[in-house]
């Protein structure tokens, strides 16, 4: 029987797939889906019961599409606050205004996160003309209300050398945590080349960790942690504490893994996590045959499932862009 011994849970609700802009890495293809606001009793309560299970807490980041677009947002925040859940907003920020702010701090938000591809010229040719400067407002606006702000950078091709800038921006802007991840585009629909390359990739993980011992950049993700001196370690958690809710319902691992596990209007989270075959699958995982010389490797577990599954179609094996296993 598996032991299911977690301390924290996340679950992350794409309330809308509707969104205000068409960014180039995006992995969404339907704009259209949108959940009715009177389902996050149902969304909340099955969460409720699968951390009772578990005997865990429990975060809700609250995402899109755009999640400023949804009209019932700010009630499904306050209903689960009363739940006692933690709450984060993943958004692009250029809906955020001072009344939006005052109203996710009314919310007891936790934190919100807004998505800054690199300075002005290149975020705008990533996101759309003008997003950059309303996503800075939005940061403005946040700050203003001392919400914690998290800045997440998708590395690509396209915005590889602007991390360092960036860093010193966020920081002028007084931002609370800039973090970053790497574009995952399966190779055959990668039409614009926007992936990284193992080497680029490695290159960049250098840059970050000079800019971690600055406290500039948060580097907590998958391969990050190698060049930072053994301070931060990542594990994959798709299969394990996280699930993903689209807004038709279905339930998927891992937002950038293209399994869906069933759907929540039809099965409970907590049927769904315990028995799904594919969960089942991903917890199976073991340390890959590659990973088993390396010193990180009872923590990292071979690294970034989805990119590895995107990279060479499978999940058990270690994660291409390692530069350690090589």
């Amino acid at each position: 029987m598996e032991n299911f011994n977690y301390t924290d849970f996340t679950l992350q609700w794409h309330i809308t797939h509707r969104c205000n802009l068409r960014c180039k890495h995006c992995y969404q293809d339907d704009y259209s889906a949108f959940e009715k606001p009177e389902e996050a009793k149902t969304v909340i309560s099955q969460f409720r019961d699968l951390l009772n299970a578990y005997g865990c807490r429990g975060r809700l980041n609250i995402t899109g599409g755009e999640p400023l677009t949804h009209p019932g947002l700010f009630d499904i925040l306050l209903l689960a606050r009363s739940e006692g859940l933690k709450t984060g907003v993943l958004t692009n920020g250029t809906l955020i205004g001072e009344w939006e702010a005052r109203k996710l701090r009314a919310c007891g938000v936790d934190y919100v996160q807004i998505s800054l591809d690199g300075m002005e010229r290149v975020h705008d040719s990533i996101r759309g003309k003008g997003s950059f400067e309303k996503a800075v407002n939005g940061i403005y606006a946040l700050r203003t209300q001392g919400i914690f702000t998290s800045i997440s950078f998708t590395a690509q091709n396209n915005n590889k050398s602007e991390l360092k800038r960036l860093a010193s921006f966020c920081e002028d802007l007084g931002v609370n945590k800039l973090w970053f991840d790497r574009v995952i585009i399966p190779s055959e629909e990668d039409k614009d080349n926007l992936t990284l390359s193992s080497d680029d990739f490695r290159k960049l993980c250098r840059t970050a960790a000079r800019l971690n011992r600055k406290g500039q950049v948060f580097c907590g993700r998958s391969l990050q942690f190698i060049p930072c001196k053994n301070k931060l370690v990542y594990r994959c958690a798709a299969g394990e504490n996280l699930l993903i809710i689209l807004a038709n319902g279905d339930v998927m691992p891992c937002r950038r893994l293209p399994f869906i596990i069933g759907n929540i209007k039809e099965s409970e989270l907590l049927t769904l996590h315990r028995n799904s075959p594919v969960m089942k699958e991903l917890r199976a995982v073991g340390i890959p045959d590659g990973c088993r010389e390396c010193k990180f490797a009872s923590m990292c577990r071979g690294g970034s499932k989805c990119l590895t599954y995107a990279k060479t179609g499978r999940f058990d094996i270690t994660d291409p862009d390692c530069y350690i296993a090589k």
